[in-house]
């Protein structure tokens, strides 16, 4: 056994000569000494520094997305769920925005008078084209009376509730005179007050100012959102005081009467009350 362990050791050690030699001529172009354990030790060293290479490359380079699946950091983890929560709050303010898009849509319709009273059901309403036969619209006299009882029945039921939220108690926008009454027939869902040009035109309760501005129908315009669903619209202002946003108390002065926009005749002022998404008759509501 301690023999064989000799052998092993002098055949490690023993000197070998590793020459390079012309074949033609036979010269020696290149010779070097050397034994099996030096062979070994520069192949461990080449596999080290090759190993350690990779490594690097690996640790510090792009390349080690393609081969090394990263386990993700708690730092890593919550970033993605702040990710996910601030993706879920674009989705939310997303669809805000689209309905608040429908309801100015609605609402500019509103305010150029484009509206007509038998389209008139609700700013939020979503119209969806449905094929029907045209046999199955014809009503029959006792369907247009029934119709017409419930529609009764629903302004009643409305104003019985608006009376409840006080509304009974709304500040007169302006005091003049009554030339035009709500009329659903005639398609005109307002009452309009004749006055002086630059008579003072008054929220009749408190609300926010969602719309402000110049339309070319009715001139100078501006709109209140109430609460219990109430919105009150005040057209053809010589001037408006208020912008989009702004908070107003009851009785606030909020514009001007004037005689702007192409549908007017005269100074007055146009204005609309809407309740639930209904344009209602202002005289049943406040006393001009």
């Amino acid at each position: 056994m301690a023999k064989n362990k000799k052998n092993i050791k002098s055949r490690l050690i023993h000197h070998y000569r590793w020459m390079l030699v012309d074949d033609s001529t036979r010269e020696a172009k290149f010779s070097m000494r050397i034994t099996i354990l030096n062979l070994l030790l520069v192949f461990a060293i080449l596999t080290t520094l090759l190993f350690g290479l990779a490594y690097v490359v690996l640790k510090y380079s792009p390349l080690k997305t393609y081969f090394i699946e990263e386990t993700a950091s708690f730092d890593q983890v919550k970033s993605q769920k702040e990710i996910l929560r601030l993706n879920e709050k674009i989705i939310a303010i997303e669809d805000t925005l689209s309905r608040n898009n429908l309801f100015l849509e609605h609402l500019q319709k509103v305010v150029s008078g484009d509206l007509k009273a038998a389209e008139v059901d609700s700013l939020m309403s979503k119209r969806t084209p449905v094929l029907i036969d045209d046999k199955s619209l014809k009503a029959s006299a006792e369907d247009s009376l029934f119709r017409a009882q419930i529609a009764q029945e629903e302004l009643e039921s409305l104003k019985n509730t608006t009376s409840t939220n006080n509304l009974a108690t709304l500040y007169p926008p302006v005091r003049g005179i009554i030339t035009g009454k709500y009329s659903i027939s005639e398609n005109h869902l307002a009452t309009d007050i004749a006055a002086p040009i630059g008579e003072s035109v008054k929220a009749v309760t408190k609300g926010i100012v969602v719309f402000s501005g110049w339309n070319p129908d009715t001139g100078n315009t501006m709109i209140l959102k109430h609460d219990n669903d109430v919105m009150t619209m005040y057209k053809h202002c010589a001037k408006v005081f208020k912008e989009v946003g702004d908070e107003v108390a009851k009785g606030d002065v909020i514009a001007s009467v004037g005689n702007t926009g192409e549908l007017t005749t005269g100074p007055h002022l146009h204005f609309e009350l809407w309740i639930q998404g209904h344009a209602v008759n202002a005289e049943d509501y406040i006393e001009f």
